[in-house]
């Protein structure tokens, strides 16, 4: 069985990268990641609906929403992180709409936390529980996190957060220790020694900022095949 691999980029999905992404990876991505702010945001680092769908759907690529706001996630603030996460399922919602995504199990979210600015358990919670109101009651919104396998504080407040009510459905964890290809096979050492036992390894970004002859950058993940067929449902395929 071939490992299930993806990319994730801060540009549009287009056909020039996913042909780069296919080469280098040896087989065409199963899902692209991609970044949502809040509905109608037109930089072209958030997910542009218009211009991106149709061409995933047609290469049968799902979508795996990215909530990026990531100098917020620091900031001890419960409101802020419920403002957020409204505005995050909010841009999903505008960008896939509300009849595709309720036909969906649940919709995996992940926010971005970066080693250097570490995540507050109390904005975990604002922003955990308003991402999943921001679905109600049609969307099952599945609050996740992406962030460093060394990413110590991070993982002790996702599960401090935990402990106080809030879901974290899945972990996309940073782990680069080759910058080669191909990017799997799965290792079990693609875990953290702080992460909440009880949540799932799905995914690990394997390669970070890889350059390709036009400077467009990418990076490149690989899904846990334990969680493959619990994850894949949750990731978008465009209608």
């Amino acid at each position: 069985m071939p490992d299930c691999v993806g990319l994730d980029q801060s540009m549009p999905a287009s056909a020039a990268c996913l042909s780069v992404a296919t080469t280098e990876l040896g087989q065409a991505p199963t899902f692209w990641g991609r970044y949502f702010k809040g509905p109608g945001n037109a930089d072209p680092a958030q997910y542009q609906a218009g211009q991106e769908s149709p061409f995933l759907k047609q290469n049968n690529i799902k979508v795996l929403p990215i909530a990026r706001q990531t100098p917020n996630v620091s900031v001890p603030d419960q409101n802020l992180g419920h403002s957020d996460g409204l505005q995050n399922a909010a841009a999903v919602i505008a960008s896939f709409g509300a009849t595709n995504l309720s036909g969906m199990p649940e919709v995996a979210v992940f926010l971005d936390a970066e080693i250097d600015n570490p995540l507050s358990h109390i904005y975990y919670l604002g922003w955990s529980a308003g991402l999943i109101q921001g679905g109600a009651p049609n969307v099952n919104f599945l609050p996740c996190v992406y962030a460093h396998h060394n990413d110590k504080p991070t993982w002790s407040e996702v599960g401090t957060a935990m402990g106080q009510g809030a879901t974290c459905g899945a972990a996309w964890i940073v782990f680069m220790d080759s910058g080669t290809f191909p990017i799997g096979p799965w290792q079990p050492k693609f875990t953290s020694a702080t992460m909440p036992p009880s949540v799932r390894v799905a995914i690990t970004q394997r390669i970070l900022d890889f350059t390709d002859s036009q400077q467009r950058t990418y990076d490149f993940d690989l899904v846990n095949p334990a969680h493959q067929d619990w994850l894949l449902p949750r990731l978008v395929l465009p209608s």
